[in-house]
């Protein structure tokens, strides 16, 4: 069985993070707290949600996961968060880094994307970068990093994007 060094496990969870942004233009930015086996992801939305609305939308998640789970026997506990302020929303979800998996991901951007699909900001020049077939690649290297990156015990990194940029920085 051969070690990865610490050095090259930051580097998978530097890559996965530039990665997740590419794939989902949806989330703003993601913070990785590997020591904590924390994962934010941060989604931004037009307008203040309803309290209703973000009930709604918690529900619906927690209900998606449970359902993810009977089927996968995959276990993800996560938490939501809505901060408003003038026209913009700022909504968080909380999950642990060691359980993530692509159809996780998956489930969460899926959900916030149906649930505030009028609302949600999403990067325009990301949107117009990939086609299908490169959707598929990218969520390949993805499945390929999630394994290695989230056993990093390392490391909080924070990424987020930009007019199309990434950035990528260790708090």
């Amino acid at each position: 069985m051969s070690q990865t060094s610490p050095h090259k496990n930051h580097n998978y969870a530097t890559n996965l993070l530039i990665s997740l942004l590419m794939r989902f233009p949806e989330i703003m930015s993601i913070n990785f707290n590997l020591p904590r086996d924390k994962a934010k992801f941060t989604f931004v939305l037009k307008g203040k949600p309803s309290k209703e609305e973000f009930a709604h939308f918690t529900w619906l998640l927690e209900e998606s996961f449970l359902t993810l789970q009977e089927i996968s026997e995959e276990t993800v506990k996560v938490k939501t968060k809505l901060q408003s302020a003038q026209d913009i929303s700022i909504l968080t979800v909380s999950s642990n880094t060691s359980c993530l998996s692509l159809e996780s991901i998956q489930l969460i951007c899926g959900v916030v994307c149906s649930e505030f699909s009028h609302t949600v900001i999403r990067d325009a020049d990301t949107l117009e970068t990939f086609h299908d077939d490169e959707l598929m690649r990218q969520e390949e290297i993805i499945d390929y990093l999630l394994s290695r990156s989230t056993a990093a015990k390392d490391g909080n990194l924070v990424a987020f994007r930009d007019s199309g940029k990434v950035f990528v920085y260790n708090k």
